[in-house]
């Protein structure tokens, strides 16, 4: 097994790349495949190498993560683990409010920044459902990709003039940013719809560079799921920011996402274009254009379809090729 000019292991490359899948599968939290990865390491070295004691060690540590108990003993629920994140943000919120809700001055209570209490409150319980079901980092990297995006509404909002609220998240679902936009023109409408698609690419692709720092594997799944969710906020009707943008555009811009989309569709295979490319279809049936389109505001849908679902779509295959699926 070691090559007796250079005195490596012959199998030296192909180790690397099994420490590699299982270093990877760990911070993935599949704990068995990483395990059978590093055993199947040991077959390559000698067992009397200090490597062999190494690999030896990290498949004991995965063997304590997978059975910390004898397997006899009676299961129990650990619902103190499940639920903790919970009882921890609902204690901070409890905490924050009693020291900066009131303050006394001049014999008055004055009331304090309930607008930034609500926000936080939200953003903690957005946090804690995100912490109890996928784990701490995810739940951070996930929660600060929602956060900047809705913050490219606020922000653009704010550039234009508007009075705009701060972001305001809902648990489990998203979350959303008030600003006053009554008689808006639709390509500014337009601009500040599609500021929210773009804060979150961008949060996508710091994400994936995060990812390419550390070979945490968490952060390429905030990446893929970045690229998703702003590649569905682009479908334009309802609430989501592609309605709004759409009604910016005029009848050769809305052609020009449609074509984009159904090619978008048949390299990736993403069922989104198809949706994204229907929801076109049938603005351009309903003829509702403005009378002056916004040819730039069409350039800036295109490029973000694409860009988010590019995003999407490339780490999703490096996810796959990690876990050789």
């Amino acid at each position: 097994m070691i090559c007796p000019n250079c005195r490596r292991f012959v199998h030296a490359q192909e180790l690397e790349q099994i420490a590699t899948r299982a270093r990877q599968l760990t911070a993935f939290g599949q704990l068995e495949p990483a395990r059978n990865e590093w055993l199947a390491a040991l077959k390559l070295m000698p067992p009397q190498s200090s490597q062999y004691q190494a690999v030896l060690r990290e498949v004991q540590k995965l063997n304590y993560k997978l059975n910390p108990i004898p397997e006899n003993a009676p299961k129990k629920t650990d619902w103190k683990k499940r639920f903790g994140p919970l009882g921890v943000v609902i204690a901070a919120i409890l905490k924050f409010k009693t020291l900066g809700l009131l303050f006394l001055t001049k014999g008055k209570f004055l009331l304090l920044g309930l607008t930034h209490f609500k926000m936080i409150f939200s953003v903690l319980a957005f946090l804690g459902v995100y912490w109890a079901l996928f784990g701490w980092w995810f739940a951070i990297g996930f929660t600060v990709s929602i956060f900047l995006h809705e913050m490219g509404h606020y922000l653009v909002a704010r550039r234009f003039g508007f009075a705009a609220e701060l972001p305001m998240f809902i648990p489990g679902l998203g979350a959303y940013v008030k600003w006053a936009g009554a008689g808006v023109a639709p390509g500014i409408r337009g601009q500040i719809s599609l500021a929210g698609p773009l804060f979150g690419l961008i949060s996508g692709l710091l994400s994936y560079g995060i990812f390419l720092s550390t070979g945490d594997g968490v952060w390429l799944a905030i990446a893929h799921v970045a690229g998703w969710i702003n590649l569905l906020n682009l479908i334009p009707i309802g609430i989501f920011d592609g309605g709004s943008a759409m009604s910016g555009l005029g009848r050769q811009e809305r052609m020009a996402v449609l074509v984009v989309s159904l090619a978008m569709w048949f390299f990736l295979g993403e069922f989104l274009y198809l949706a994204i490319a229907a929801a076109t279809g049938y603005r351009i049936w309903k003829k509702d254009f403005p009378t002056e389109p916004n040819h730039t505001l069409g350039f800036y849908f295109v490029g973000l379809i694409m860009a988010c679902g590019f995003l999407s779509w490339f780490s999703l295959i490096q996810a796959q090729q990690i876990f050789h699926r």
